[in-house]
């Protein structure tokens, strides 16, 4: 697995008091030199006091909450809890784990027998495997939640018996038998069962300083989940502060309006780092890496996180990187959302996706490297406003873009004609976009500009946007690394246009 950056900080103050101390941030951002600009604060679980109901290793942490009146704190003793169902708290409870508290969704594989060359043993199946129709082509099993680990490492799905090699697994769902070519003798072999590990539609929950791993929840729902599809609802209010969220193969985090979610390690979940419902949720000061690695398409839903139907969301100061699919991702009925100080990198997708969403401010970001399965035409950008605007606006401004698959880019690409999608402030059109002082840094092949598919030219002419006072790093300054019009533009040609005329250009290096 590969090294995460982690900071482990020891603070031994009573822990209702003190889950929100120390995360603010003391650093430089590399971008602009403001101090307290930069990621930092502790991520991952840190130990503290925890002054509140003890669960003990062994106790069932279900039956200890419900033998205690709402609104109280629990304190998971450290080593493994495991649970087979989500644990579901009441009002205004907390949840925290001592240094060392892992909650689980997995139970151990044991009683292995010989089959052959390989290995086999019984496992949690329901009878029929779970299917979906948005999974990659060259992962058409990414439905199937009840994923297998071998000293923590999730093996890859094969669909046969005789297809198993090392590092793979076949589940057979008729007979609940799981088959590896790994000899499991003296490892960890995990199976995932838990289609959740924390889930309520109540208010005001705290999820602290734990280990939250190996649920096996279906797309688009949390190992840590307060939203509901049906019948609609959520929980608001949460605090998920200081955890390490992974392995699991859905969401790691899904939360609803007014949460904080601030100083956790979010990584290598199945489908998404986090999703965000609601209004006034704050997500700071996280690490959302290696996410989306259950092979759904990222043109549906994978990849770091994604806001749908959100107001006045701000994200802030988080490390993400290496995610497949995008990195922070607005999709569907988004209005004033921020997006500031964050360090985007060497995400599969867009750094930022701004899509079918409405005003919002994309300021101080360092996104560098994202883009890399370079889909073609202008996508993948480093900031890529597509079909959105709104009658404040998107300002796009001091962003440090490098090295993506295209810079910063807007493409009305039709979502406006597009009944089933979320339209709660109007129609979506590309509009009233101001990119400004931003240092974009571009390769042969990439672009910044506006484009669009519909034969509609109005994102050009009489929608007010507009690129001003930019710098942009090029391979010469004859270079084709705009779009505008329908035409691919040199730096000339990109100012005969109408924009940056207070701008620059400079030859890279």
């Amino acid at each position: 697995m590969p090294i995460l950056r982690r900071t482990s900080v020891i603070v031994l103050v009573p822990v209702l008091a003190a889950l929100l101390i120390g995360s603010s941030p003391t650093t430089a951002n590399p971008v602009t030199g403001i101090p307290g600009a930069g990621p930092s604060g502790p991520v991952g679980p840190t130990e503290r006091a925890c002054t509140g109901v003890p669960i003990a290793l062994g106790n069932p942490v279900q039956r200890v909450i419900d033998s205690h009146p709402a609104g109280s704190t629990f304190c998971l003793a450290p080593g493994v809890h495991r649970v087979s169902a989500p644990v579901r708290p009441r009002a205004g409870d907390a949840l925290v784990g001592l240094r060392g508290a892992v909650l689980s969704g997995s139970r151990v594989l044991t009683d292995w027998r010989p089959n052959g060359a390989l290995w086999s043993a019984r496992g949690t199946l329901p009878p029929q495997p779970g299917t979906h129709e948005f999974c990659l082509e060259t992962e058409p099993s990414c439905g199937r939640t009840e994923d297998v680990f071998l000293d923590k490492q999730r093996l890859r799905r094969v669909d046969s018996v005789s297809a198993v090699v090392p590092g793979t697994v076949h589940a057979d769902y008729p007979t609940s038998t799981i088959t590896l070519a790994d000899d499991p003798r003296s490892r960890l072999v995990e199976q995932a069962v838990a289609k959740s590990l924390v889930q309520s539609t109540v208010d005001d929950v705290t999820v602290a300083n734990l280990v939250l791993e190996q649920a096996a929840n279906d797309a688009q729902v949390g190992a840590v989940e307060s939203r509901q599809v049906s019948p609609p609802g959520q929980g608001s209010g949460w605090r998920v502060v200081n955890n390490e969220v992974r392995l699991n193969h859905g969401v790691g985090i899904g939360f609803g309006g007014a949460s904080t979610v601030t100083g956790n390690l979010i990584h290598h979940q199945g489908q998404l780092g986090f999703g965000v419902w609601g209004t006034g949720s704050v997500v700071s000061d996280n690490e959302v890496s290696f996410n989306g690695t259950a092979g759904y398409s990222p043109d549906w839903e994978a990849g770091g996180s994604k806001l749908w139907m959100t107001t006045g969301v701000t994200l802030a100061r988080n490390h993400v990187h290496d995610n497949l699919g995008p990195g922070l991702w607005s999709d569907g009925g988004n209005i004033d959302t921020t997006y500031e100080y964050n360090t985007i990198i060497d995400n599969w997708g867009a750094g930022i996706q701004h899509e079918i969403s409405y005003d919002a401010v994309i300021r101080f970001n360092e996104v560098t490297g994202n883009g890399r399965r370079h889909k073609g035409w202008k996508w993948d950008a480093g900031i890529q406003i597509q079909s959105s605007g709104g009658s404040r606006g998107i300002e796009v401004a001091r962003n440090m873009v490098t090295g993506n698959a295209n810079g910063i880019t807007l493409l009305d690409s039709g979502m406006r004609d597009t009944d089933e999608d979320p339209a709660p402030h109007g129609p979506h059109l590309v509009q009233n976009v101001w990119v400004h002082d931003n240092v974009v840094t571009m390769g042969p092949g990439e672009f910044t500009g506006a484009v669009e598919d519909t034969g509609r030219p109005d994102i050009f002419t009489g929608n007010g946007n507009r690129f001003e006072a930019n710098v942009y790093r090029l391979p010469s300054l004859d270079s084709v690394n705009f779009s505008w019009h329908d035409l691919d533009l040199d730096w000339a040609g990109w100012r005969g246009s109408g924009n940056d005329l207070t701008g620059r250009a400079e030859p890279a290096g």
